[in-house]
């Protein structure tokens, strides 16, 4: 019996699923305090916006930096944000 190459990879759309599902999850809180019919505006706000960064990120690192550096100025736990970016990639990429 022959045996062929499987991909183990996961495929696009279960990564979708997983990025999915991470967004809904760190935006829980926002979630549960806001009316159902909101939702769908709330998560594809938090997309574009988390998609704007990673560009940014990626096109312009430096000037990501400083805008980073900014906000993180004015949060009151400033390594709130990497653990929040931690938990988003290791549910999406586990």
């Amino acid at each position: 019996m022959p045996v062929y190459p499987v991909c183990m990879e996961i495929s696009v759309d279960e990564r979708w699923a997983r990025y999915g599902r991470a967004l809904i999850g760190s935006m829980n809180e926002v979630l549960t305090e806001t009316a159902d019919e909101m939702h769908a505006n709330l998560l594809e706000t938090a997309d574009y916006w988390l998609s704007l960064g990673l560009v940014l990120g990626l096109r312009q690192p430096a000037q990501a930096r400083k805008l980073l550096h900014l906000i993180e100025a004015h949060e009151a736990e400033r390594g709130e944000l990497e653990r929040d970016a931690a938990g988003l990639i290791g549910e999406v990429f586990p």
